[in-house]
């Protein structure tokens, strides 16, 4: 037994793996809901449309209409005219305390920069 527990325990740190950020922001495939993410749909995600499944539609809905922890619709042309990208970017690195959280430490800046893109395809600015 004691064999077994200090086998266990041993120093060798080959097999341990440091997670980061990123590992946050990206769950695995088997950790994404299957219901919420259609992929029979939209086989050909682009990578802002990946990021907010994996990052912000549980809480902000598929669409961006709003979900049961975020109820802002970002797909009205009110909401899309009274916003610039810099707003958008900065309220998704910095988050919305209390309920939403900061993505600068998970998402590098390109990634937000998709992530605004893809929030700006749920609904055209009006003229």
């Amino acid at each position: 037994m004691a064999c077994l527990f200090m086998a266990a325990c041993s120093s060798d740190s080959a097999d341990l793996r440091v997670w980061t950020p990123e590992d946050h922001a990206h769950p695995p495939d088997t950790q994404i809901d299957p219901n919420r993410v259609r992929q029979k749909d939209s086989p050909n995600f682009t990578v802002g449309e990946l990021l907010w499944q994996r990052n912000c539609a549980r809480c902000h809905g598929t669409d961006g209409q709003g979900g049961r922890e975020a109820k802002v619709n970002l797909s009205t042309a009110e909401w899309q005219d009274g916003i610039s990208d810099a707003t958008i970017a900065r309220t998704i690195a910095a988050g919305k305390p209390p309920s939403m959280p900061a993505f600068a430490e998970l998402l590098a800046p390109e990634q937000i920069t998709e992530l605004v893109d893809h929030v700006r395809t749920f609904g055209a600015p009006s003229e």
